[in-house]
């Protein structure tokens, strides 16, 4: 569905992040987390995905390893340098879990399209 560019409303757009937390409200999923584990797949590092997100190698350990201890599962397999330098792979969980949360983003933004359209809808009737 596509907006006349007169429309006064159709420059409103939503912008919004999204996080999963346990019920004593610590962060578990993100979508900063799993753009780090995007990050990390590309890269085959964990310390190239942090300078790639501007954040501090600690601070992504941490994030990943908090991750991991609230869903019970190892996300990825640090494997220590040698002469060519160590790497940071994602296990099959994690490939899966970054998978199934595209999915999830997909479809959440399609309902929040649907939203925003009656939304704008509402306010051309006022």
């Amino acid at each position: 569905m596509t907006e006349k560019k007169y429309s006064r409303y159709s420059n409103i757009n939503l912008h919004y992040s999204i996080w999963m937390t346990t019920e004593s409200g610590e962060n578990v999923i993100s979508d900063e987390r799993m753009q780090l584990l995007s990050a990390i797949k590309e890269h085959g590092s964990l310390r190239a995905a942090a300078l790639q997100m501007n954040i501090s190698y600690r601070k992504a350990w941490g994030d990943l390893k908090a991750t991991e201890k609230f869903l019970g599962f190892s996300l990825i397999e640090k494997h220590r340098g040698g002469k060519d330098g160590g790497s940071t792979i994602l296990t099959d969980e994690g490939i899966r879990l970054i998978d199934a949360y595209q999915v999830f983003r997909g479809e959440f933004q399609e309902a929040v399209n649907k939203v925003i359209i009656g939304f704008k809808k509402t306010l051309k009737q006022g």
